[in-house]
Formats: structure tokens, sequence, C-alpha cells
């Protein structure tokens, strides 16, 4: 039973997201979910939620059947995320909740997949992710981070690399233990930080090199906010993930509509989920355990990643400033 209560608050949220992206983007692109796309016409949103695919009382137009779509896969990614919580998708060995994860990360987490959507949402009707939405959610996680002090799926520092660690166990400063809602807010904070600032940095580095941002500053506040539900070290394993789901999206859109573009604020968002329920098999490599623990190794692989992204973005413009007699 509370597995179906979990898919019912996910289906009012998904329809709670899709009204308040379009809302927030009617004045700049009027759709058919509360603007008639016939006669121009308000709809009537009540009639709309209670009578799938409703048609206008003005013009008779039928509606979009999109409020109910994303309503219903929201409710999926509620009960399939709650289910995956409950077997263990978070759990790992150093954190160690003082309640039950259904108790306070259960909440904390489903406001952010409820977040995560409108965004998308927002995105996928005006390609434009509001700072209504990002912004509000970041905050929400760092106060709610500080005020529970136990909502991290892990520590904001964990060093696996002392010879002894076999007999001792990670090494945990002692400020996290004795400070635990000063801990809630340099994880939050820290996650943010490094989440915005490093789409912050591409954003920068894509201007300099080929002329124009190339990534949206929306992107950059999207980071912000899941970095700040997540952490550092799983925003830095969204940020990795997140292009490869963007291929395959990019080939589904492709397949399906024909369109050649897409947005990457839902990759962003897809990314984050696929680490939300994939974070116990991806932090139990012992190998990436190692990196996280030792400074000097992940902040090299950062700048490394980093310059191999600038070369991209070089031969990208090479390619762009090549005539096309040339390429033929």
């Amino acid at each position: 039973m509370w597995l179906m209560s979990i898919f019912l608050l996910g289906v009012f949220a998904g329809w709670v997201a899709v009204f308040w992206a379009a809302g927030v983007a009617e004045e700049a692109r009027p759709v058919g979910i509360r603007w008639c796309p016939g006669c121009g016409g308000r709809t009537n949103w009540r009639g709309v939620m209670f009578s799938i695919g409703a048609n206008c009382g003005a013009c008779g137009k039928r509606l979009s059947r999109f409020p109910w779509l994303a309503a219903f896969c929201t409710g999926v990614l509620f009960l399939a995320f709650a289910w995956g919580l409950e077997r263990g998708c978070q759990t790992v060995s150093e954190v160690r909740p003082s309640q039950p994860v259904w108790q306070a990360r259960l909440p904390f987490h489903l406001l952010f997949l409820f977040l995560l959507v409108t965004a998308v949402v927002s995105d996928l009707i005006d390609y434009v992710i509001p700072d209504q939405i990002v912004l509000t959610g970041s905050a929400a996680a760092v106060v709610l981070a500080v005020f529970s002090g136990d909502l991290q799926m892990i520590h904001v520092w964990v060093d696996w690399s002392d010879e002894l660690v076999q007999v001792y166990g990670p090494y945990l400063p002692q400020w996290m233990k004795d400070h635990q809602h000063l801990h809630g807010l340099v994880w939050s904070v820290s996650g943010l930080v490094v989440g915005a600032g490093l789409v912050w940095l591409g954003r920068i580095a894509a201007n300099g090199i080929l002329g124009f941002p190339a990534i949206g500053f929306g992107d950059v506040t999207l980071m912000a906010m899941i970095g700040a539900f997540m952490g550092w070290q799983p925003v830095l394993c969204v940020l990795a993930v997140s292009p490869i789901v963007g291929i395959v999206l990019g080939l589904l859109v492709f397949v399906v509509t024909g369109r050649g573009f897409m947005a990457f604020g839902p990759c962003l968002a897809a990314g984050a989920v696929v680490v939300l329920f994939a974070w116990q098999a991806i932090w139990e490599q012992q190998g990436l355990r190692i990196i996280f623990g030792h400074w000097p190794t992940f902040v090299g692989l950062i700048l490394g990643a980093f310059v191999l992204y600038c070369l991209l973005l070089l031969l990208v413009r090479i390619f762009r400033s090549t005539p096309a007699s040339r390429l033929r």
C-alpha cells in the first residue's frame, strides 16, 4: 500500500510540475497546457486534470495529453525510486543514518526528483530552465541538509587510501561526527559549488574557443541544484554519466522525431537519476573510493578531463571553420 501511495504522490507531483513549468514559460511561449493552441484562450486546468484528452471549451480543439503522460511517468519514477531505496540502492558502508532512509532521505530525494521533472518539462517546452525552479530547489536542499544533518549519500570526505584501511576502516574527519549539522551544510554547499563551478568553467571555455557559450546558463544552475541535493562526489559522477545518457537520448529523439538537436538539461537530469539509482554500485568500486579520498588524484583527473574537453572544442571550431568544399 505504501508503494501505491508513493505512485499516486508521484502522479500528483508530475501534474504540478507540468503546470508549474508551463506557468513559468507561458509568457514566452504559450503551449497547449495552460493556453489553447487553437483559439489562444486560457484553458480550464481543472477540466484537463480530471479528463484525459480534454477539449477546449471555446473552440473544441483537443488539448495536449502531455500533462497526463508526464504525471504517469513521474509516478513510475517515484515508485521505482522508493522501491530501490528500500532495497538499498544508496546503502554504503560509510554512511549510517540515525533514521531509516524512508523517514528522511526518501522525502528529500522525492522533492529532488519533482524539481528535476519540473526543470526538464520547462526545458522541453521553451529550452529554458527558470531560476524560480532551480534556485528554489538549491536553497531548499541546503536548508534541509543543515536542518537534518543526516541526508548525505556519502560524507563530504572519506579516505580509503591508508595502508591499514582493512584494519581500521576508512578515515572520517572527527569534526563531521561532532558537528552533524555543520557537516550537512558543508556537504550540500560543496556539491552546489562543484556542480555549478565545473559547468560554468565549461561554459567559459566554450565561449573562449567557439565564440559562443554552447552551454546554457540554465544548465549551470541546474547542476548547482543537483550538487546541493547529492554532494560533490555524486555530482562528479553525474557529469561523467550525462554525456553517455545524452548520446542515448539524442539517438532516440532522432529516431522518433527526426530532430538532430536536443537540450542538454534533460541529459543532466537523467544522469542524476541514474546516479541516484546506482549509487551503491558506483561507490562500492574500490578504485573510485580511493580516487575520491586522494585529492591530488581526482584534481588531476578533473584537469585532464577539462583539457580533453577543450581539445574537443578546438576540433569543433576547426570543423566549423573548414569550407564545405574541403569537407567533400
